[in-house]
C-alpha cells in the first residue's frame, strides 16, 4: 500500500526552493535608518514619487538618482515603501486610507498615517555605487525596508468599483490632450526611467505650460488665476487616470481609475478647472468633471475592473543602526 501523499510537505518544500533559488535584492553599500527628531525639516534628495507629483517642480529638480547618495530627512515610512515598489496613484491611496472599497491593505497607523493619524517618520542615509540608477536604487531600498522594519509585502489582484476613463467620442482627444512630440527627446529620457539626464526648461506647447521634467503628473505654476492647473508632459495616459483621484482630492473621485481610453504611447496635457459649486446642484467636482471633457475629451465612468494593490503582511519599527 503507498503511503499517502502529504500535500502540506511538499508545498513548503517547493516554496523553501523557490526561495533558494530567487535571485537577492541588491543593497546599498552602507545606510543608517533613525527616527526623525523634533525640528527637522522635510528633505530628499531623490525624487520618492513614482509619476504624480503634488507640488510644482522646480525646474531645477534633475530627477535623478544622485550619483548614489541617497538622503531623505522627515519621511514617512509609506513614502519609502511607495518609492521602494514604485506604486502608482492607486496603489499609495490604498496603502495609506481604507477609502477604496474592498482595497484596503490593513496597514498600522504608524506607517500610513490617515485622516486622523500621523505616521512615523524617519531619516534614511545610505550610499550605493555611483552608476546606480533610480530603480536600481527602488530594489536597494526594498531590501533596506526587509532587513531594518522586516517588511514582507505581496502584491494582490481584486476586483473593486471603479470609474474607467474612456474618450467622449472616440479616436477623438480635446485641445489640451495631445501625442507627445517625437522631437521632444525627453521623452526619451523619462524621468522615471534610468537616465542621469539633468532637467531642463521647458517651453510653452501647443497644450500650454507644462511641468519641467518629462514623466509627470503636477501642479503648474498660475500666478494670476485661481484655478487648479495641472500638466504633464510625456505621460503614458495610465499615469493620468491613477493620478486623478490623488490631484482632484478622495471626496471628488471616490473610486480608483483605470484607463480604458485605447490610447498608447506618451502625450502631454494641460487641465484647468475651479472647485466652485455648481449654482443649480451645488456639486464642487461637476467644473472638473465639465473640464476634463472640454478640454481633454474624456469622461470617467462607473465599472468594476481588477486592480493590483500592494498587501503588508508584516512591519516591524527599525531595528537599530
Amino acid at each position: 500500500m503507498r503511503p499517502p501523499i502529504l500535500l502540506p510537505t511538499l508545498l513548503l518544500a517547493a516554496v523553501s526552493a523557490f526561495a533558494q533559488t530567487a535571485p537577492a535584492l541588491p543593497t546599498f553599500d552602507v545606510a543608517s535608518v533613525r527616527p526623525t527628531k523634533s525640528g527637522v525639516p522635510q528633505h530628499t534628495n531623490v525624487p520618492l514619487d513614482t509619476g504624480n507629483v503634488y507640488s510644482v517642480l522646480d525646474p531645477n529638480d534633475a530627477r535623478t538618482a544622485a550619483g548614489g547618495f541617497f538622503v531623505a530627512t522627515n519621511q514617512p515610512l509609506w513614502q519609502y515603501i511607495v518609492f521602494a515598489y514604485k506604486l502608482s496613484g492607486t496603489q499609495e491611496m490604498a496603502l495609506r486610507f481604507n477609502y477604496f472599497d474592498g482595497l484596503s491593505s490593513k496597514v498600522p497607523g504608524w506607517v500610513s498615517g490617515g485622516f486622523d493619524v500621523s505616521a512615523d517618520h524617519f531619516d534614511i542615509e545610505a550610499r550605493a555605487p555611483t552608476n546606480t540608477s533610480i530603480d536600481q536604487m527602488r530594489l536597494m531600498m526594498q531590501a533596506l525596508l526587509a532587513e531594518r522594519f522586516h517588511l514582507v509585502v505581496h502584491h494582490e489582484s481584486r476586483e473593486a468599483p471603479v470609474f474607467a476613463l474612456v474618450l467622449v467620442h472616440p479616436g477623438v482627444t480635446g485641445p489640451n490632450l495631445q501625442p507627445h512630440p517625437t522631437a521632444d527627446l525627453c521623452g526619451a529620457a523619462n524621468a522615471l526611467s534610468d537616465s542621469q539626464s539633468p532637467a531642463r526648461t521647458v517651453s510653452p506647447s501647443a497644450v500650454g505650460d507644462l511641468p519641467p521634467v518629462c514623466g509627470v503628473v503636477a501642479h503648474v505654476p498660475a500666478s494670476t488665476d485661481p484655478r487648479e492647473h495641472y500638466g504633464g508632459h510625456g505621460v503614458p495616459l495610465s499615469l493620468l487616470a491613477t493620478s486623478l483621484p490623488t490631484l482632484t482630492g478622495l471626496a471628488a473621485i471616490p473610486r480608483p481609475v483605470v484607463d480604458q481610453t485605447g490610447l498608447v504611447g506618451l502625450y502631454d496635457f494641460t487641465l484647468h478647472w475651479t472647485w466652485s459649486p455648481d449654482p443649480e446642484t451645488g456639486d464642487t467636482a461637476a467644473f472638473f468633471h465639465k473640464a476634463l471633457k472640454e478640454q481633454l475629451g474624456l469622461e470617467l465612468k462607473p465599472t468594476r475592473a481588477p486592480v493590483d494593490i500592494l498587501v503588508i503582511d508584516h512591519i516591524e519599527r527599525p531595528t537599530e543602526n
